[in-house]
């Protein structure tokens, strides 16, 4: 899939860390699934894995989870299938 933002390179699927402050604290989430632009670097997390963890904040948290996904769509390739790291 093409860079959305220098429109020369192309995304890769990797895995980084996931940061967000939440409430007062700091969110960490280690290994989530990602695209990274092979050229300027710029991340974008997967879909799946941002609605899941919205819902479950939502839950946790007590509001009611927003089940309308009005602005989502697809990637228009499928994702990969995310294997575990290889040691070296």
């Amino acid at each position: 899939m093409d860079c959305h933002h220098c429109r020369i390179g192309k995304f890769q699927p990797t895995k980084i860390a996931y940061y967000s402050p939440l409430n007062e604290h700091l969110m960490v989430i280690p290994h989530v699934p990602a695209y990274q632009c092979d050229v300027c670097g710029i991340t974008d997390y997967d879909e799946i894995f941002t609605l899941r963890l919205h819902y479950l904040i939502d839950k946790l948290t007590g509001k009611e989870p927003d089940l309308e996904i009005d602005d989502w769509q697809p990637r228009p390739e499928p994702t990969h299938q995310w294997q575990p790291e290889r040691s070296r």
